[in-house]
């Protein structure tokens, strides 16, 4: 049984979704080292998580919500890092994630704009 495109990109968002929220909460004990560009992998991210919903809803409507559940769950994970041993929230990694938030959404709307002129 094929998947179909929609069903192909959904899935994506929900691992890109799923990844984000799992390597943000899992306790520096657990070995996973990011490296030292932790801003520029918070932003990258997010970024990767704004396209992909961009890719799945075109409505206006629907990409407007998509923005700010996306900025949402980035803040609602730097809180929830607060409750992780060895973990701090920081209002920087919020910044970054809904940098990358915005980031994708304005790529998304520029290479539309560019396609379709």
């Amino acid at each position: 049984m094929a998947m179909t495109r929609n069903k192909l990109l959904i899935l994506s968002f929900s691992c890109v979704f799923l990844g984000i929220g799992i390597l943000s909460l899992l306790p520096p004990s657990s070995g996973i080292e990011l490296g030292e560009h932790d801003k520029w992998n918070h932003f990258i991210a997010y970024l990767i998580l704004a396209l992909n919903w961009c890719l799945i809803k075109n409505t206006r409507g629907i990409f407007f919500l998509g923005i700010l559940i996306c900025i949402c769950y980035g803040l609602s994970l730097e809180y929830l890092q607060g409750f992780v041993p060895g973990r701090v929230p920081s209002w920087l990694d919020a910044l970054a994630n809904a940098g990358g938030v915005l980031t994708g959404f304005v790529l998304n709307v520029s290479v539309k704009r560019l396609r379709y002129n």
